[in-house]
């Protein structure tokens, strides 16, 4: 299924000169990796946005906010997603990214292929 090429612009937008942001496919979409992280991607119409796996869509207080449903039978804690309606414009999708940002940005960085069980245990943080 194809991705709404305009929000992933708007996204491209939010992480603009970033030099440790890197895109991927992923999920039938577009993931936006930063530091080695995912940060947030396009999957169809909504733009997902991770967060600490504690967080929840209460908490977003938005009516546009879900718990992505991509795999409902492996929830994936701390993964959001935003209709098309709460992503409709840069400054919201602004608003979402600066949000997972903070998240990515607060993980430790991440190689490409390291596995963070590999970290040792003094670096490993939960991932969220």
């Amino acid at each position: 299924m194809p991705y709404d090429q305009l929000l992933a612009e708007r996204v491209r937008r939010a992480l603009e000169g970033r030099a440790d942001m890197v895109e991927k496919a992923m999920f039938g979409g577009l993931a936006f990796m930063v530091s080695g992280n995912m940060c947030c991607g396009v999957n169809r119409d909504d733009l997902i946005i991770r967060l600490d796996r504690r967080t929840t869509a209460e908490q977003l207080n938005s009516p546009h906010v879900r718990p992505w449903d991509f795999m409902p039978s492996r929830p994936m804690p701390g993964m959001f997603a935003v209709s098309g309606q709460g992503s409709a414009d840069q400054r919201a999708v602004d608003k979402w990214v600066e949000l997972a940002l903070k998240h990515a940005t607060s993980l430790p960085q991440r190689s490409k292929g390291q596995n963070p069980a590999a970290l040792p245990a003094q670096s490993r943080r939960p991932r969220g």
